[in-house]
């Protein structure tokens, strides 16, 4: 299909109007304008299956030259959603290329590439991928919107491979790039779970402070409060509230698997506070 052809059709379609504006930026060769235009088009849905393929494949290649690199990942992101999920590694790796000389488009790409992989049980490559990626995170000095990208890769990653203590860190990193209210309620509710459950299965994590002051945990306050209950016992070293919710607790399987560790956990927990308020008390001396 010729461009003109395809610009016709979707002129006739439901946002006709978008593509009028769209197809003006085009004949006078205004490509930033295109450019917002597009990026707005393709993160605005629904679109019919298989319609950005096309938009990609029809319209956007014959000028990807001249749209900035980052602007270019972003629309491809959008697009590989699109892509059948047989082709769309093929896809991203193809965008990759296009987007060599800019650090923050081949970091999100190159993380959405990782994502596939784990998805597709290729874990072995994404130790190094992740390697690599730190490097070039770490390039960029200050943070910007594509750590986030590399965040929610390698917290992805640690928690296939059940490492609790990084999947912490980088999930709070990941929380930390983000407008959580970008995800949705069902989104946020399994962050919150999966990182709280790494807060107490973690044996390197005692500090719970920045989880329970996270808004995020305000997702399980309706949908799991036996958990907002269980972390803010630990806070405190609570034993006798931890043996008053282990007919919950004991009923998650990672939970139930390691009740020794935590028990042991939540008393040492509790010696800390001890010892702390001992060392904060005038009469501790």
């Amino acid at each position: 299909m010729s461009i003109q052809n395809y610009l016709t059709q979707q002129k006739a379609g439901e946002r006709s109007q978008e593509w009028v504006v769209i197809e003006d930026f085009y004949n006078k060769k205004l490509w930033h304008q295109v450019t917002m235009a597009i990026l707005k088009y393709v993160k605005v849905g629904p679109h019919k299956s298989g319609s950005l393929t096309e938009l990609y494949k029809v319209f956007i290649t014959d000028f990807d030259h001249r749209i900035s690199p980052l602007a270019l990942s972003s629309i491809g992101l959008c697009v590989s959603e699109d892509v059948p999920v047989t082709q769309r590694l093929e896809f991203l790796e193809s965008l990759l290329k296009k987007v060599t000389s800019h650090t923050e488009a081949k970091i999100k790409i190159m993380s959405k590439i990782g994502s596939l992989k784990i998805d597709h049980g290729q874990i072995d490559e994404i130790e190094d991928m992740i390697k690599n990626l730190e490097s070039l995170v770490d390039s960029l000095g200050e943070v910007t919107p594509v750590h986030g990208c590399f965040y929610e890769l390698s917290a992805k990653y640690y928690k296939v491979k059940g490492d609790y203590n990084n999947f912490y860190r980088d999930s709070l990193r990941y929380l930390g790039c983000i407008d959580i209210d970008e995800l949705t309620a069902k989104q946020q509710q399994e962050h919150a779970f999966h990182i709280a459950l790494s807060a107490l299965l973690g044996d390197k994590v005692y500090n719970f402070g920045e989880l329970l002051a996270h808004p995020l945990l305000d997702a399980l306050k309706v949908a799991c409060p036996w958990i907002v209950e269980l972390l803010l016992a630990f806070n405190r070293g609570d034993m006798d509230k931890l043996e008053e919710l282990q007919p919950q607790w004991t009923q998650q399987p990672d939970l139930a698997r390691n009740e020794v560790a935590l028990k042991q956990k939540c008393a040492l927990l509790g010696l800390m506070e001890l010892t702390f308020n001992r060392a904060s008390s005038p009469y501790s001396a």
